[in-house]
């Protein structure tokens, strides 16, 4: 079975849309959401722990408190921006898809997110 291109943009916008006004509901500090398995096994955060919370607290405007649950997906959104629309215009814009797609840009960001894993956990962030 073949699904077509706008059904599937149309279930990634309902679910971008669900996911949004349930993030805005409700508080994951103060209600029942998964729980982060890495650190359920060893007890260190890992690169994404407090983004559910993070992403609460930038729904509701309060940058400071989004930045303290995780600064590194606060710092990140305009790169995850540029990603997702350099993505999305490849065929209108095919320098920025390609400045996109850079492996100097894929290996720093692999550095930063190892970097922030070691030093959250070494600086207890």
């Amino acid at each position: 079975m073949k699904i077509s291109k706008r059904l599937v943009v149309i279930l990634i916008v309902l679910a971008l849309v669900a996911g949004t006004f349930i993030y805005s509901a409700f508080d994951p500090a103060e209600h029942l959401f998964p729980k982060c398995p890495f650190y359920l096994l060893t007890g260190l955060k890992c690169p994404g722990c407090g983004s559910q919370r993070a992403i609460h607290q930038l729904l509701h405007l309060d940058i400071v408190q989004a930045f303290k649950y995780n600064a590194f997906l606060v710092l990140y959104i305009p790169l995850i921006v540029f990603l997702l629309l350099a993505d999305i215009l490849k065929y209108r814009l095919p320098k920025l898809y390609m400045l996109s797609r850079n492996r100097f840009l894929s290996w720093g960001i692999l550095v930063f997110v190892i970097g922030w894993w070691i030093l959250r956990n070494i600086f207890n962030w």
